[in-house]
């Protein structure tokens, strides 16, 4: 927010410099983030008057001046502008001047004629843009008066960082009330001076608000026989603090009155509202809207001011092209309204449209002011534009605003800032902040202003009171604080075990943006429904991630471009899913992702590609760290997946995860085209109610193992885990089972595959004889005869 502080002064006196203010405005929180000093940059340019005039003898399109700045002698000038001429009053930088770029005026020749000073434009002041010609000044002008004074630049303007809670802020007036607060001083509202004097006719429009969840107050007037004109200087002024353009009196005095109440106002072209109607109501079905802007928007759904015919403008945002103030108009109306701040910002963030009503109207106006500033509005009207008629003013305030009380309770607040203020000096800050206290002996009970939304607890005013009594009067003590330890939320808990975990196997962690593009759906077959953002900031962020598999695959795209070749990483993260209620479902999940091969060394100098054991290896070893024992992993249909190299957890029924390879449709669609890529996804959520992370110890066994190994030829479509798991429950003795080789080829059938296991026995209690080995080997070539139809390779 910009504030000027020659406006400012209309409505709270300042005696203070420019330092001593801006200290003030940072310590009860309105943070000033830069300081323009009008001005500063043109010393020694004052008006000159031309008193001589000829062309340069070297140079036809060269003048050869002299001109009277208010000295001894007039100063030669070499000038290249074609608008000036003999008599005129001009701005001129004389020697010794520094203006806007660092630009120093010197004296200088130019096609050999000495020129003293140099004749300027706006553009070389730094005061617009224009460069075609000099500034030509009015007869009138005093010679020798600085320009900066003779044009009142020497205002100073405040960038403020408001704060989204204190919308009234956004204002000269609010900005004014927190100085007058801090100081003890008075606030001069502005005066109306011709509105009192005004006979009003009966001459309105019909208002009316259809949707009263959106709009709560709408208040306008009719007013005719306007001109339509220039503004005068001091509008243009303080038009130009604000970082506008000046366009014309009627634009101008609604800007005006809306930086310095906080009010966005919209002026009609009476004679574009049709049917004698401003409603405000819902878009209908196939409604549009061109903005001021020029931009069509679809309305269907939105709030907006329409006549009777047609939408007018999004309401609290921007008018339509065709209902704005134009040269020709004559009859005008005038709209005051206040809008529910939350819908304006969703309307404002679809559209995409940002516009000073809408930054206010988003944060909160003053719904109890709207009368008093369209009454502002009316007199500068009537004191700019001349009107013939005005009308009545038409209030709609279906729905009337009501306060809040909030008990303060005296110690509660001393203890709170840790400083005995007297409770004298805490009534005197709530007053002057403009809120209205009862003393009930120890509370206060106190009715903050219409303007002052954000307050509405007591926590609220020990903020107020303790910025206002000012930080620097509070001594610094340590709290006396509860010093037992925290317990960690549930949520974050399971996650950082996982993300502990993950990281102790050796991969390393991610971490991704919750949002995905739209079409992810489709490539990933997500079944779910889906959770899109209704204006995303890019389209590649369009919908909640109801999966980490695309962004794992991101990853691994994106290390591969950079020639990384050996990527193992993991990420643990949120997961969103719509439920019935429309409300989301979060889980958390779990992904690992690796590619390309371990990194060449001197004792591996060709090191393999990873595989699907590679990655099955580090699922396992994820799991028994989590404390998971009881899963089983059978082949999958995941359609995400490699169909032969991949596979499912599952404990009990329940399908916890899925890893593998990336199908290769999906990572050709990823441009994951150098490596396989390989990604495990888990329920973190699920997996949670089977995590047993006690640990039992055991005594070290005595009795030596045997060891066995089998070669074991089966068909094809056997799955492999299904033999390993019987063969482990067939005996006591049993302690591991594992698979070290699979064949196919040379002396084996098409259709067949030869499987090499090694079989671990142990007795804890004694060493095994020969007769109770030969009968667990019996067992086993039992299981692989009869229930998996294998053969022992001969």
């Amino acid at each position: 927010m910009l504030i000027s502080l020659e406006w400012l002064k209309q409505y709270v006196d300042i005696n203070e410099n420019i330092e001593e203010l801006e200290k003030a405005l940072t310590m009860i929180g309105q943070e000033v983030e830069a300081i323009d000093v009008q001005g500063k940059d043109l010393d020694n340019v004052v008006i000159g008057h031309i008193v001589e005039y000829g062309r340069h003898p070297e140079a036809d399109k060269l003048s050869l001046l002299k001109v009277n700045v208010g000295e001894e002698e007039p100063l030669q000038i070499v000038c290249g502008a074609p608008n000036h001429k003999l008599g005129d009053k001009v701005v001129v930088a004389k020697i010794g001047a520094v203006l806007p770029g660092d630009f120093k005026i010197k004296k200088s020749k130019i096609r050999g004629i000495e020129s003293c000073g140099m004749c300027c434009s706006k553009a070389e002041l730094g005061l617009g843009k224009d460069h075609s010609g000099i500034i030509i000044l009015p007869e009138d002008a005093p010679i020798g008066m600085e320009y900066r004074e003779y044009v009142g630049l020497n205002d100073v303007v405040f960038e403020l960082e408001i704060t989204p809670n204190r919308p009234d802020c956004l204002s000269h007036i609010g900005i004014a009330r927190e100085i007058a607060a801090y100081y003890g001083r008075e606030v001069k509202y502005p005066k109306i001076e011709k509105l009192n004097d005004v006979t009003f006719t009966d001459d309105s429009i019909e208002i009316s608000i259809e949707d009263r969840e959106r709009c709560k107050r709408f208040a306008g007037r009719v007013i005719r026989g306007v001109k339509v004109a220039e503004s005068p200087e001091w509008l243009k002024k303080r038009i130009i603090a604000m970082g506008l353009n000046p366009i014309n009196n009627i634009v101008d005095i609604s800007n005006f009155v809306m930086f310095e109440y906080n009010q966005p106002i919209h002026i009609y072209d009476l004679k574009e509202i049709a049917g004698g109607k401003v409603i405000a109501r819902r878009g209908k079905e196939g409604e549009k809207l061109v903005t001021l802007m020029e931009q069509e928007i679809d309305v269907n759904g939105e709030l907006v001011i329409a006549d009777g015919e047609k939408p007018s403008g999004l309401a609290g945002i921007m008018g339509g092209l065709g209902s704005g103030i134009k040269e020709d108009t004559q009859d005008i109306f005038i709209e005051v309204a206040y809008f529910t701040p939350e819908d304006i910002r969703k309307a404002g963030r679809k559209f995409g449209i940002v516009s000073d009503a809408g930054y206010r109207n988003e944060r909160g106006t003053d719904m109890e002011n709207v009368p008093t500033v369209l009454d502002r509005v009316t007199d500068l009207v009537l004191q700019l534009a001349n009107p013939q008629s005005v009308g009545k003013m038409i209030d709609v305030y279906p729905e009337k605003y009501q306060s809040t009380e909030i008990e303060l309770n005296i110690e509660k607040l001393r203890r709170f800032a840790g400083k005995e203020i007297p409770k004298e000096r805490i009534i005197e800050i709530l007053t002057n902040l403009n809120l209205k206290v009862e003393d009930n002996g120890e509370t206060l009970k106190v009715v903050p202003p219409s303007y002052r939304g954000d307050l509405y607890r007591p926590a609220d005013l020990y903020e107020e009171v303790i910025r206002m009594y000012g930080f620097e009067n509070i001594e610094d003590k340590m709290p006396i604080e509860d010093i037992t330890a925290g317990v960690k939320n549930e949520v974050i808990r399971l996650m950082d075990e996982s993300k502990d975990a993950l990281a102790k196997i050796g991969l390393q962690e991610v971490i991704n943006y919750s949002f995905i593009p739209r079409e992810v759906k489709d490539m990933l077959h997500i079944e779910k429904e889906e959770i899109m953002i209704l204006n995303p900031i890019v389209e590649t962020m369009a919908m909640m991630r109801p999966t980490l598999i695309y962004s794992i695959l991101n990853n691994i795209k994106e290390n591969l471009n950079r020639n990384q070749d050996s990527i193992k990483i993991f990420e643990v993260a949120k997961v969103f899913e719509k439920t019935d209620d429309l409300l989301a479902k979060e889980d958390i999940h779990m992904a690992i992702g690796i590619c390309g091969r371990d990194e060449k060394t001197l004792w591996n100098p060709k090191p393999e590609a990873y595989d699907f054991y590679v990655l099955k290896g580090y699922v396992e070893e994820y799991l028994q760290e989590i404390g998971i024992k009881g899963y089983k992993i059978v082949r999958t249909t995941n359609k995400n997946f490699h169909p032969g190299r991949a596979a499912d957890i599952m404990i009990g029924k329940l399908v916890v995860g899925t890893f593998g390879e990336i199908h290769p449709e999906i990572s050709e669609k990823m441009d994951i085209l150098k490596e396989r890529a390989y990604i495990a996804e888990m329920n973190v959520s699920l997996l949670k109610q089977y995590m047993n992370k006690k640990i039992k110890y055991e005594r070290v066994v005595k009795y030596p193992e045997v060891t066995r190994d089998f070669a074991i030829v089966l068909d094809e479509n056997v799955l492999v885990g299904d033999m390993i798991e019987a063969i482990k429950k067939s005996s006591d003795f049993i302690e591991s089972v594992g698979l070290f080789d699979i064949y196919r080829g040379e002396h084996i059938e098409i259709g067949k595959k030869s499987v090499a296991i090694s079989v671990v026995m142990r007795d804890k209690k004694g060493t095994l004889n020969e007769e109770e080995i030969n009968k667990v080997q019996d067992k086993i070539l039992g299981i692989v005869k009869t229930k998996y139809l294998g053969e022992i390779r001969q």
